[in-house]
């Protein structure tokens, strides 16, 4: 029997990145996708690496994190990196299983000569799948500190939240969410023909199409059932993914047993049951108490459930402040939200707008638009004994809340003589300047209530406009 040398594992490598045999006689034509929103961001973060760090790229499956390494893969080589000094390597390939980071790492250090101070762009896709893999990164960025060294994962995340420093300051994490709505209307090239584009990025305000809120909530609605992610825009037809994708794709390559097994979850049926159940009730409040109760699961392995999938991108709990605005020293309540709402018509069944439950899908998929925002950290929601705030922020400097978020789909405030009198309680007591919204299905107008000023926008348009001015903030970085 013959072995794996490391002669076979650079033939592989060799493989997986073509550009090593270009000249300069090579015509370089990469053949480029349409590049994700954030992906300006993370490569001014790439070329910002080195000095002994490395950033990880973290996200869910599917979202597009091997695409957008090659993306930065082909743009360094076409503002002249040398090809042989980029380097990609997926884990998943199972020729390197049992292979030291290291040992790859040091393999095309020396077949190229790359020297200890040589700048080097090392990219590892779905690093998680080696051991330690954290640890083996850092040594090599500490071996060699002008290496730029890029790790993508897709579970085990060191973070959630983008530009968070871990590991001593060694390890700078970038988040890749599930598509934005932002993202969804342009790939599908909805945003041009409801935007006036150049007058919106010129004056800063949206300027939408006369009579174009209709198609933008109809395009909000496809986003909610079927928009996460970008291979089901792409494979069905008028943005309407085909069946099979929806039961078959999302729902089982983001619920990836081989990541559940490396995280030391044993009973992917009990855990896919667990996420079943937080699916069902994304956007609602809940406690340990009720998932103890409702799945028959022990209070210690729900925690590591529920680590896992948030380490996965496939949830994301949202903390609870009380009437006061003020933290839980023990969160006891939480809010659960999934990822991407179109996780919930894979898992079940696709849900029109006119249904009440819609509004807890259009809840997560705005709550979905921060995901990969540093804004994250600074959302919440309160409740206390008859009452509740659907979402807020909090001021970073000074702990009050500073946008404050009551959602209205059916638009039950402008038919009925319903009030916002929590929302308009809570902003008094705590912070009568805080910009105070209702976001409704389709009303927009300024209104004031108790002398608290508050604008009624439609849910769909503000999802738009939220991440649209996060992005455009991230360029706006990246210039500077």
């Amino acid at each position: 029997m013959h072995t794996i040398t490391d002669n076979d594992l650079f033939h592989r490598l060799a493989f997986d990145n073509p550009w090593w045999e270009f000249t300069d006689k090579t015509r370089i034509a990469f053949k480029n996708p349409a590049k994700r929103a954030f992906f300006p961001a993370f490569s001014n973060r790439v070329k910002q690496a080195g000095t002994g760090s490395v950033l990880v790229l973290a996200g869910p499956l599917r979202a597009g994190k091997t695409v957008m390494m090659r993306q930065m893969v082909a743009q360094l080589i076409e503002q002249g990196v040398k090809p042989t000094s980029v380097m990609y390597c997926s884990l998943t390939t199972p020729s390197y299983t049992a292979a030291n980071l290291s040992v790859l790492f040091e393999m095309f250090c020396r077949r190229y000569r790359h020297g200890p101070n040589a700048e080097i762009f090392v990219f590892f896709d779905e690093v998680q799948y080696a051991k330690d893999w954290e640890k083996q990164l850092l040594q090599l960025a500490k071996m060699r500190p002008n290496a730029k060294i890029v790790g993508a994962v897709s579970s085990s995340s060191p973070s959630l939240v983008t530009g968070d420093v871990v590991q001593d300051g060694k390890m700078e994490i970038f988040i890749l969410p599930p598509l934005t709505f932002l993202e969804f209307m342009r790939f599908r090239g909805s945003e041009e023909k409801l935007f006036d584009t150049a007058t919106t990025a010129k004056k800063g305000s949206m300027s939408l199409v006369p009579n174009g809120l209709t198609a933008l909530n109809q395009e909000f609605q496809r986003y909610v059932n079927f928009g996460g992610f970008l291979e089901g825009i792409l494979s069905g037809k008028d943005g309407v993914p085909a069946p099979t994708f929806m039961r078959d794709g999302v729902a089982d390559r983001v619920l990836h047993k081989d990541l559940a097994s490396l995280n030391g979850v044993n009973d992917p049926q009990e855990l896919n049951r667990l996420f079943g159940l937080l699916a069902f009730n994304t956007a609602r409040e809940m406690s340990m108490d009720d998932l103890a109760k409702g799945t028959g699961i022990a209070k210690n392995t729900l925690r590591k459930y529920l680590d896992y999938l948030e380490q996965a991108f496939l949830i994301r709990r949202i903390n609870r402040v009380d009437r006061d605005g003020q933290r839980f020293q023990r969160q006891v309540f939480f809010k659960v939200y999934l990822t991407s709402p179109c996780l919930y018509a894979a898992l079940f069944a696709p849900v029109p707008p006119s249904d009440q439950f819609f509004q807890r899908l259009a809840e997560t998929a705005l709550v979905s638009q921060w995901l990969g925002s540093e804004s994250i950290a600074n959302l919440y929601y309160a409740s206390w004994r008859g009452g509740a705030v659907d979402l807020l922020t909090l001021d970073p400097e000074t702990g009050q809340p500073d946008h404050v978020y009551d959602l209205d789909w059916q638009n039950t405030y402008v038919r009925t003589d319903k009030r916002p009198d929590q929302l308009v309680t809570f902003v008094k007591e705590n912070n009568r300047a805080a910009t105070s919204y209702v976001l409704t299905g389709s009303i927009a107008r300024t209104a004031t209530m108790k002398g608290i000023n508050i604008t009624l926008a439609p849910l769909s348009l503000y999802t738009y406009w939220v991440e649209r001015d996060s992005s455009m903030r991230s360029v706006q970085k990246v210039a500077s």
